[in-house]
């Protein structure tokens, strides 16, 4: 048999060098040699995040980030990923917060960094860094609180020589912060056609929008964005519409939840006034003087009522028809004004308010005559020539606000404006060079019963 040479020919075929097949007694050995592939360059490959959105201060994150090798693959290389400030602060210890483990390689942290280094993967091979892991019993990462998006950057080398390079795309987690629904604003009235809505500023909102709609079927009027202070003026409202307002607060778009719509405020009619009874008290046998007042004015203007009329209705346990005759008999009575004629100073005001009114019913008490003896003990106070001032009137028997008068004639006027049955409020007008010293008040009840009280007049 041919003896075969057993040292080997180097062949040259398409340009590279191969060594040709070996053949020894033992058998047949293939061997293929050549370069081998370069690795990725740095600040390769993609890092990835399973988790993009997280509520701010929330607790228990596992937050898993999945980085990919690029072409060419790492070799004994590293990655480091960033954990933004305010985030639980990574960590080897199982039980720490910020716990992180990797899929392979050695962990390893540096302040807020956390560092993989030893990894080798082919292209497309991929690593899974851990952040927050409770594999060893830790209780997951806390979310920072400050609110918005943040990037976790990542950086990269190839090789264990190369150099650390930030990745071209970088993950991002947002911390969001749902706000607190908004409370109930007030409404008040400015002029005829505009209100001010006033309501608690949402310390965690970027902004805050007030929304009116009408009361009759809560359509939308108009919105006014972008409000902290906490105070808004809406103009161009239409006298006579009824509306409410609610208020919404609002994050910066992207990193706040909006809050839902609060409650909304209690209704408001601009430009309508209201004249309301006021609750009247007297005793058998007084007549019934009813006081009313005007609401819905703005407040630089005044109203005075010229001419009113009153319906009467009897409520439980009286039983009275409704009637504009007043009543007499003791009971407890509901007393409701109409056709009211107002007059609003300064008169140039007059024409801004609707001519139409609302008008609301005062509670009107007849009460039994009191057993109880009428007597005055003192005054408390004094008058003063050329001065309105209020005394008090200390004494016992006072109901349904006596009649009092001065024993100094028309110089002196005096009208009950609170009467608790022993004490009497008594506004007091006197006029200028009325004499000074001491006088008498004479104070009467409806019944006719009458008692004497001293008082001093400066």
């Amino acid at each position: 048999m041919e003896q075969i040479n057993s040292r080997p020919k180097v062949l040259r075929t398409l340009g590279r060098w191969v060594l040709p097949l070996l053949l020894t007694a033992s058998g047949l050995v293939l061997g293929v040699a050549g370069p081998a592939s370069a690795a990725a360059a740095n600040g390769t490959g993609t890092m990835t995040a399973k988790t993009t959105s997280v509520t701010y201060g929330s607790t228990g994150h596992v937050l898993t980030f999945t980085y990919t090798a690029a072409t060419g693959g790492v070799s004994n290389g590293g990655v480091h990923l960033t954990v933004p400030s305010g985030w639980s602060a990574p960590s080897t210890t199982g039980t720490s917060a910020g716990y992180t483990t990797a899929s392979t390689g050695t962990v390893s942290v540096d302040g807020q960094t956390v560092v993989v280094l030893g990894v080798t993967l082919a292209a497309g091979a991929t690593l899974t860094v851990n952040y927050g892991s409770k594999a060893a019993k830790g209780p997951g990462a806390t979310a920072s609180t400050s609110v918005g998006a943040a990037t976790w950057i990542t950086t990269e080398k190839s090789t264990s020589g190369g150099t650390e390079t930030t990745l071209a795309k970088s993950p991002v987690i947002t911390v969001t912060q749902t706000l607190a629904t908004p409370a109930a604003p007030s409404v008040s009235l400015v002029t005829p056609s505009s209100i001010v809505v006033n309501f608690t500023p949402n310390v965690d909102a970027q902004s805050s929008t007030v929304t009116i709609r009408l009361a009759k079927d809560g359509s939308f009027v108009k919105a006014v964005e972008g409000n902290t202070s906490g105070t808004e003026t809406i103009t161009g409202l239409t006298p006579g519409d009824a509306y409410y307002a609610t208020i919404t607060s609002v994050g910066n778009g992207t990193d706040y939840f909006t809050s839902a719509v609060g409650a909304h405020s209690v209704v408001i009619t601009p430009g309508v006034l209201t004249i309301a009874a006021r609750a009247t008290n007297v005793t058998v046998g007084h007549p019934v003087d009813i006081v009313v007042v005007v609401t819905g004015l703005t407040a630089t203007d005044r109203a005075t009522v010229t001419k009113d009329t009153f319906t009467y209705t009897g409520v439980a346990p009286t039983v009275y028809a409704t009637s504009s005759i007043a009543p007499s008999a003791v009971g407890t009575y509901l007393a409701l004004p109409a056709n009211a004629t107002v007059v609003v100073t300064p008169s140039t005001d007059q024409g801004v308010y609707a001519t139409t009114y609302n008008y609301s019913a005062g509670s009107l008490v007849i009460s039994a005559l009191s057993k109880v003896p009428l007597h005055a003990s003192s005054v408390v106070g004094g008058a003063w020539a050329g001065r309105t001032v209020d005394v008090t009137i200390i004494g016992t028997g006072f109901f349904g606000q006596p009649r009092i008068i001065s024993n100094m004639g028309r110089g002196t006027t005096a009208r009950v404006i609170h009467d608790t049955g022993k004490r009497l409020t008594v506004r007091v007008s006197v006029r200028s060079g009325t004499p000074r010293g001491v006088h008498v008040f004479r104070i009467t009840l409806g019944n006719g019963k009458s008692c004497n009280v001293h008082y001093s007049q400066f």
